[in-house]
């Protein structure tokens, strides 16, 4: 890394399908990005709780239907205990009322699979730039 070039944004991917994590993990760090994953909200949680681990994890990408835990719980328990990083939820179908739910429960922003490249990487983009412009994150207002 060259002195005083910023370290690039890390990003914690929580998908319970292999193939779909890697596409996604595989898309995010030829973006630049620093990238980990994990199958579910429960293993995700265990790292974030572990050597400052969730102070370097500037963005979550989380599925909707983890196992055990589902639908806006993952939302919400990622928020309330850490509500600087924004959390972009995925989900294998496009439901208005599912969206506006995680909204107003914090989400930075929902996302349909599969997952374009370009809405992915413009909806990660947005939130770590609205992340840093407040230096921590809000989500919109209702």
């Amino acid at each position: 890394m060259v002195t005083g070039q910023k370290q690039a944004d890390q990003v914690l991917v929580i998908e319970n399908d292999a193939a779909t994590r890697e596409t996604i993990l595989t898309t995010l760090k030829r973006a630049g990005y620093r990238t980990m994953g994990t199958s579910s909200g429960e293993r995700a949680a265990v790292h974030l709780g572990t050597d400052r681990a969730a102070e370097a994890v500037t963005a979550i990408l989380c599925d909707i239907r983890t196992p055990k835990i589902k639908g806006v719980e993952p939302t919400m328990y990622l928020r309330a205990r850490y509500p600087d990083i924004p959390v972009i939820v995925t989900a294998d179908y496009a439901d208005i009322e599912w969206a506006i739910t995680l909204m107003k429960r914090g989400a930075a922003d929902y996302l349909v699979k599969p997952v374009s490249k370009e809405d992915l990487l413009m909806v990660m983009k947005s939130a770590i730039r609205q992340k840093t412009a407040v230096g921590r994150f809000s989500p919109r207002p209702d």
